[in-house]
């Protein structure tokens, strides 16, 4: 009897199975670096019934990772398909899903889900009870706008969250990501993504229930000034913001800051000293920042020209902005770098810029690396013209300068030469001095003197 239940067994796991083989693709998965074996089933696009929930396809009793996506699906709704104890990750983006409500995705082992690209304007408190093993959300480009509709509390594993392109800006004004009686998120966070959101300001205090935050993406959003970040971060975008102004002590406080990306921000210069703080940056990027025009020597500070070794950036983008020159003191760091795009700059190819073709910039990075003046070189590739060619001629103010200054000159020359030919002439034939000293004329001398007998 037992040999005939095992075979029954063995006959119904391979029945089901193939059902849903049959209509999707299942691969095992055996990657070495995945923590736990099983099927991979692709059900994206599905070409099957209209509603994959009900069908009767069931998922196999071993399985690792299941993708609905691309479904056109408009509701979740309870079905062998979104049932299992072994399932770690799910892929339900690219759907028309509106809500979620509880007691729908109940995966006690699932780590990973993806749920962006679809209408959610709700997902109930209890949703995510069943899953608090998960450790990466992604809720990007949804119609979450609220709190009231959304919470994490449940997710006390969870260190990856992305909410890119919801209207969340407005409600986190006056509510704490972290606050459980609000959005709830958990305080074992390391990366967090809030690009889109509307958001105008950062509130004072909002990351200090921020422990380990390493990763923040505040991109694409209205701040015109920066704020208090998480001392623990490696990896800060603040790129897409009307941003005017950066200094020294913007990230005065970030000491293990790996990454920067400001990219398309509306400041006008790259003051002195704004990264010196930042011993330990490796990526900087500064594309596209249509006002900048001044770019400091010392952007890095002083160390790092005096003794590069305290230069320990490798991939430097200055793409896209408006630079027409930069220092030479900047040649030897700049000289370390592995990757230096200067793209897309207006460049002014004189003297001062010569040194810019000893760098070691990498061919695929010379195509834009072009002259903005002067005029006869206008849009040549810098590493194509001659070196010979970089000069530097008097400009019309130092023109001008120079035709004040040989006026003066001449006119100086000139008042001394009148002094030199005309006055010793007049002074020595008129005895001016000995005039002065003379004795009185006899006219003077013959002069009627009145006597007191005379009256």
């Amino acid at each position: 009897m037992k040999p005939f239940i095992i075979i029954t067994l063995i006959i119904s796991y391979n029945v089901i199975s193939a059902n849903i083989c049959a209509d999707c693709v299942c691969r095992d998965n055996v990657q070495d670096n995945q923590d736990y074996l099983g099927e991979n089933v692709d059900c994206s696009y599905y070409n099957g019934s209209a509603n994959i929930f009900r069908t009767k396809l069931s998922l196999p009793s071993v399985v690792y990772s299941l993708d609905l996506s691309s479904n056109n699906i408009t509701q979740l709704e309870a079905s062998n398909i979104l049932k299992s104890t072994t399932l770690i990750e799910l892929s339900l983006d690219n759907n028309a899903i509106k809500e979620i409500r509880a007691k729908i995705l109940r995966f006690p082992r699932m780590k990973w889900l993806d749920l962006s690209h679809n209408r959610l304007e709700y997902i109930d408190k209890e949703a995510f009870r069943d899953m608090n093993k998960l450790e990466y959300l992604n809720l990007a480009n949804n119609r979450l706008t609220t709190h009231e509709n959304l919470a994490f509390h449940r997710l006390s594993n969870l260190n990856e969250l992305v909410l890119d392109n919801n209207v969340l800006g407005p409600d986190l004004m006056d509510t704490s990501l972290f606050d459980r009686e609000g959005f709830g998120l958990t305080h074992k966070i390391q990366r967090l993504s809030i690009s889109g959101i509307h958001l105008n300001e950062v509130p004072d205090n909002f990351f200090s229930d921020a422990y380990d935050i390493r990763t923040l993406i505040i991109s694409h959003n209205n701040l015109t000034d920066t704020f208090e970040f998480p001392f623990t971060l490696e990896y800060l975008d603040l790129s897409d913001n009307p941003i005017t102004e950066i200094s020294e002590e913007d990230f005065s406080e970030l000491p293990g800051l790996k990454v920067l990306k400001l990219n398309n921000l509306r400041i006008k210069e790259v003051p002195e000293y704004v990264f010196a703080p930042l011993h330990g940056l490796e990526h900087l990027e500064l594309e596209r920042n249509k006002n900048l025009t001044v770019f400091s020597s010392l952007a890095f500070g002083q160390e790092v020209l005096d003794d590069p070794d305290y230069f320990v950036l490798e991939k430097l983008s200055l793409k896209g902005s408006r630079l027409s020159k930069l220092e030479k003191d900047l040649a030897v760091p700049f000289g370390q770098l592995n990757l230096l795009d200067l793209q897309g700059n207006p460049w002014k190819c004189d003297c001062d810029l010569t040194w810019l073709k000893t760098l070691q910039i990498q061919p695929e990075y010379y195509e834009h690396l072009r002259c903005g003046s002067p005029k006869p070189f206008y849009n040549s590739k810098i590493f194509e013209l001659d070196s010979k060619y970089f000069s530097c001629t008097l400009t019309a103010h130092h023109i001008g300068l120079a035709i004040a200054v040989i006026a003066f000159c001449v006119c100086l020359a000139s008042i001394a030469i009148w002094l030199f030919v005309y006055v010793p002439k007049y002074q020595s034939r008129g005895g001016f001095i000995t005039h002065m000293y003379a004795a009185p004329t006899a006219a003077y001398t013959m002069l009627p003197m009145n006597s007191p007998g005379n009256n």
